[in-house]
């Protein structure tokens, strides 16, 4: 009673074997054909592309906008003592920060561009025509009752799922990546770009005013040294010391932003660019792993 028990669960398990990779099979054969999962995983990842390459171009524009600002000078006179002061010297750590964050979107937009190839690959019309001739030779070996050729039967069956495998890995993945960022990442990624860019805007605000001030006080060295001058410009200076103490306080509030922001991008980019595609070379790994144990001796 035990053996026809034993007996019954392994035809059980051959049949559910079966059943289960010939609709596998039939799946891939379908989604390989019509290409739709190719279409939407090239769609996700050309805009997770775009947003690599928006991104670094902020990146860029920050960094070249707090360049500015830590070479400009602000030359002021309190109590007729001239000194020049650089109050964007303040960025210079935030500065640092921004070149890394350049060169991690390099690499994030790189990436990327690796993908969108793969995918390219992938659907190469004789690859796909090669697959579906091996899926459908699988198809018609699932069946076959026949002891003859065995282990050249187990050979292909193995190859064909580990094409399925290659075939399908970057799609999946493209797919994978832009859904977790709409549920996970957008959201931080849409207030931290805006973020960055209107930070840009206001450090190049800050830097024309610099500019202005700076053209403004060699006009002003080159007038008459009369009393009323030397009160206009004690006047003056009291007024540039109390603005330039705005300024300060704007450029910490910016490199406070600038540092949240950045580091949040850099969570998303990392996300989407080495943490997912790790999980899913892992994930190729365990598959692979699996398929090459699998018994095909049903």
């Amino acid at each position: 009673m035990s053996l026809l028990s034993s007996l019954k669960n392994s035809i059980s398990k051959a049949g559910s074997t079966k059943l289960f990779l010939s609709l596998l099979f039939i799946i891939a054969i379908v989604l390989n054909l019509n290409q739709v999962l190719d279409t939407s995983s090239k769609q996700h990842i050309d805009k997770a592309f775009n947003r690599a390459l928006i991104t670094f171009g902020i990146a860029k524009t920050l960094n070249g906008v707090i360049s500015v600002a830590q070479g400009t000078e602000i030359a002021i006179q309190p109590a007729g003592i001239g000194i020049n002061l650089t109050p964007g010297q303040i960025l210079d750590p935030v500065n640092d920060l921004v070149e890394r964050f350049s060169w991690i979107m390099l690499a994030s937009t790189t990436s990327l561009g690796i993908q969108k190839v793969f995918l390219t690959m992938s659907v190469w019309p004789t690859f796909s025509y090669l697959l579906v001739a091996l899926l459908a030779l699988g198809l018609v070996l699932l069946f076959t009752k026949t002891r003859k050729h065995f282990h050249l039967r187990v050979l292909i069956l193995r190859i064909s799922l580990l094409f399925i495998v290659i075939r399908f890995a970057v799609p999946f993945s493209g797919i994978a990546n832009e859904y977790v960022y709409q549920i996970f990442l957008e959201n931080e990624y849409i207030i931290s770009t805006n973020t960055l860019e209107t930070t840009a805007q206001e450090i190049g605000q800050l830097n024309d005013i610099e500019q202005y001030s700076e053209l403004d006080n060699k006009n002003n060295s080159k007038k008459k040294n009369s009393f009323w001058q030397r009160a206009e410009d004690l006047y003056n200076s009291t007024a540039e010391m109390f603005d330039l103490n705005k300024r300060i306080e704007k450029y910490k509030q910016a490199a406070t932003d600038t540092t949240r922001h950045i580091v949040n991008l850099i969570v998303v980019f990392l996300f989407q660019t080495i943490i997912i595609p790790l999980g899913f070379i892992f994930l190729i790994y365990a598959m692979f792993k699996y398929i090459v144990r699998l018994d095909f001796k049903t």
